[in-house]
């Protein structure tokens, strides 16, 4: 029995037979010490309930004081510890929100239509200062710095020009009409801003250029010599701090976007090329409108790019591990059962729990790595494998035998806790109700352009821990095979190994 790559994480390529590797719902694991195998699959997490504020969903979410706080519909709210939610007023728009704080109040900025000033003394109040509404702004996104609130608007400004501006220090309900900046080596639009490791970066559409507090009466923030990274930024949501600098969707001059790690003066990619052929294939809008959240769990760093219809994740600890960028993707199910992207579009650290916002409602989720379903509907999870060739001959397929934690299957106490909620996209959802559960084997011989119909096999009742996933008698063939396994089941997902023997 020979081991096959199973754990190399999603890679499909733009023609098929060459790589078309899915790895939906599981996270490839790279073991730090003598395994059964160099690399496993382990599922991601599900989320329960923590609190609900409604039908609408949310457009932004922020942490501040230890306090969780949401934008749902047009609805500032409260999330406290008990899962208790308090509305704090009216924010006005539709679209996602840039939020930042300076530790006692809270700006939201609805980008170029209002900003908004939370802080426990004072509510929830609009800026009405006319230098914001309309000598330098409305902005367009906003964030926090040596206790001011810097922002940023292209057009309709004081200047007529790219500016970013910031508030009065400790006071972003006022600003002085002088007090902006502009991006000094190249003439671009700005297309986002991010505060990292108490630097300030503005970003255009082909450069990066870093900023200090130099203090003084006039504008503070003075540009960095020999600081300017030459990439831009393309989706200003996608900036976000991550494993000690931070991340973005960008490029440089004649360049298509990607991903990029940002340190110090300089950029590393981090996207494939098989992200980069979705990023490539997107609109510049749907692209602007791409989004990252971050959390870690297990020892794993996570930074999830929400684009218009599929949610990629790429994990740095994974990555370093393997000496090779390891992405996943991440899917949900609409009402109807059909996979949709991860439901989850934001996530914040409160209470000792991990929170996550929703993008089909109003509910508020704690991720958990022993759940495994999403507000109680079953997570189907897919991975299928690089295609496997007899260097031209004829091979005939023996035996397929897939490790997995077997014996993870739910007593009758568990089982009521996970109700059937949607159908199994693969069969009769009546039989996955995690007591006996399954994975099933599909293979392709051109290139994971068909499948051949499932066969499962058990992955034992509770207890059973010596159960075996064997697929005897596989038939043959000609030029390469690719294997997929599905499970649906509300148990424990773990894939240790795949072995197989060919002839």
């Amino acid at each position: 029995m020979a081991e096959l790559p199973i754990a190399t994480g999603f890679y499909e390529d733009a023609s098929k037979p060459i790589a078309a590797q899915e790895c939906s719902n599981w996270i490839p694991q790279i073991p730090q010490t003598t395994a059964l195998s160099q690399a496993q699959l382990i599922g991601t997490p599900g989320i329960d309930t923590f609190a609900t504020t409604g039908s609408d969903s949310c457009r932004g979410s922020h942490v501040m004081g230890g306090i969780a706080y949401t934008v749902n519909g047009q609805s500032f709210y409260r999330i406290n510890r008990d899962g208790s939610t308090d509305n704090l007023g009216t924010i006005a728009g539709a679209g996602r929100v840039s939020i930042a704080d300076n530790g006692i109040q809270i700006c939201i900025v609805v980008p170029l239509v209002a900003g908004y000033i939370y802080s426990v003394a004072g509510g929830l109040v609009q800026i009405t200062d006319t230098n914001y509404t309309n000598t330098l702004g409305p902005s367009e996104q906003v964030v926090h710095k040596d206790g001011y609130f810097i922002h940023y608007k292209n057009t309709n400004n004081a200047s007529n020009k790219p500016i970013f501006f910031n508030s009065n220090l400790n006071d972003g309900l006022t600003y002085g009409a002088l007090d902006f900046g502009t991006a000094e080596v190249d003439p671009d639009l700005i297309t986002g801003i991010h505060v990292n490791r108490n630097q300030l970066y503005v970003g255009g559409t082909i450069t990066n250029e870093p900023f200090q507090n130099i203090g003084g009466s006039g504008f503070p923030f003075q540009r960095i010599a020999g600081g300017v990274i030459q990439k831009g930024i393309s989706a200003k949501f996608s900036l976000v701090d991550f494993d000690n600098t931070f991340v973005g969707i960008g490029g440089g001059e004649n360049e298509q976007a990607a991903i990029w790690r940002f340190t110090g003066a300089s950029a590393v990619k981090i996207s494939t090329a098989a992200i980069d052929k979705v990023l490539q294939e997107s609109t510049d809008e749907e692209i602007a409108a791409i989004y990252a959240t971050v959390y870690a769990e297990g020892g794993g760093y996570f930074v999830n790019f929400h684009f218009k219809n599929r949610t990629f994740t790429y994990d740095a600890a994974a990555s370093a591990l393997s000496g090779a960028p390891r992405w996943h993707e991440r899917k949900s199910k609409d009402a109807e059962g059909r996979p949709i992207a991860w439901r989850v579009n934001g996530i914040i650290d409160a209470y000792g729990k991990t929170l996550v916002t929703d993008s089909q409602d109003g509910r508020i989720g704690v991720l958990n790595k022993d759940t495994y379903t999403e507000y109680g509907v079953n997570i189907t999870r897919i991975v299928s494998t690089s295609p496997f060739h007899g260097q031209g001959r004829r091979v005939r397929v023996s035996q397929i035998e897939l490790t997995t934690e077997s014996g993870v299957g739910l007593g009758e106490k568990q089982k009521d806790t996970f109700p059937i909620t949607f159908p199994y996209v693969f069969g009769d959802d009546s039989l996955i109700d995690g007591v006996d559960p399954h994975i099933m084997m599909q293979f392709s011989d051109d290139g994971s352009k068909s499948w051949s119909n499932g066969i499962s096999r058990r992955l034992g009742k509770e207890g059973e821990y010596k159960k075996r996933q064997k697929w005897r008698r596989r038939g043959s063939f000609d030029r390469f095979r690719v294997y997929r396994f599905i499970m649906s089941d509300p148990v424990k997902p773990v894939i240790i190994k795949l072995e197989a023997d060919f002839r």
